[in-house]
């Protein structure tokens, strides 16, 4: 049995087809609040609805299983926080895993966590990867770029009401992106490639700018015009959102972050270890996705 941590999630929901489609038995684990747990056709896979929060809920996933996947992530989520999720949660979770004699975990993480790092995201990444190298099981840490699905949705989330698609700071700045599929894909690898044991690897699927996704983007919906969110404003949202919105505040906060460059890394050295896995990069994503307005 494989736990999904965050199995309704975009990700999560890309990887368990594929965990099924190889054979395994899945439980997915999820508060199935802000996402329903995936109809799935076909036995193997368990329903659990469970919250991060709780011990007891943690020690209830991994009863059973040999390995677990972490993918669950409180950043995106308005009703709740890095903290609680990407840090804590991972951490409970982590402990429970170890106490249950879980033999593997894959830690889905994020390119530039550090325990210094300028978002606390970054940090809480940092923080659970560390707990999970010391925890005693096997591990994988993969350190994806940004989600590139997430993003198209934040984008185009304006396009339908107004026509517009949002880029945020300079548009200029290089950020590389992860697709749901390729993280997923090098998850699945993970669980069964001695090569990924023990081992923190980065993982991108394509490098672009805001200002190039926005251009795909009314490429292929084949209307609109492009919105602004100027770097200045992102400065002042990350502090004066904080108290009504903590999320619109880490939203702005990584938007900075993005602005310096830091968000770009060379997917190509770790991708060339393991040719067999296809890049699905944007022209993909927007292909495989609707998008809202498009005629």
């Amino acid at each position: 049995m494989i736990l999904v941590a965050g199995g309704t999630g975009r990700l999560g929901r890309a990887l368990i087809p594929m965990l099924t489609g190889a054979g395994h038995r899945v439980r997915i684990m999820a508060r199935g609040v802000s996402s329903s747990f995936p109809q799935l056709a076909g036995d193997g896979v368990e329903h659990l609805r469970g919250d991060l929060a709780s011990e007891a809920d943690c020690r209830k996933a991994v009863a059973g299983c040999t390995a677990a996947v972490f993918a669950a992530s409180g950043f995106g989520l308005k009703d709740s926080d890095p903290r609680a999720v990407d840090r804590d949660g991972a951490i409970r979770l982590i402990h429970a895993a170890a106490a249950a004699g879980v033999q593997h975990m894959v830690m889905m993480s994020m390119h530039g966590a550090a325990p210094d790092g300028p978002i606390e995201f970054l940090r809480c990444k940092a923080a659970a990867e560390d707990s999970l190298r010391s925890s005693g099981m096997e591990w994988t840490v993969i350190r994806i770029g940004l989600l590139l699905e997430q993003r198209l949705a934040n984008v185009t989330a304006p396009l339908e009401s107004k026509g517009k698609v949002l880029v945020f700071g300079s548009g200029s700045a290089p950020v590389t992106f992860t697709t749901v599929q390729d993280a997923a894909a090098l998850a699945l690898r993970a669980l069964s490639d001695p090569a990924l044991r023990n081992r923190v690897i980065e993982w991108g699927s394509e490098t672009t700018t805001g200002m190039e996704l926005a251009e795909a983007v009314l490429e292929r919906a084949g209307h609109g015009s492009v919105q602004r969110i100027p770097l200045a404003a992102e400065r002042f949202l990350s502090v004066a959102a904080r108290p009504f919105s903590p999320f619109l505040a880490r939203v702005a906060g990584a938007g900075i972050w993005e602005e310096t460059g830091a968000a770009a890394f060379d997917p190509e050295p770790t991708r060339a270890e393991f040719p067999d896995i296809p890049v699905t990069g944007l022209r993909h994503a927007l292909s495989a996705m609707p998008v809202p307005g498009e005629k």
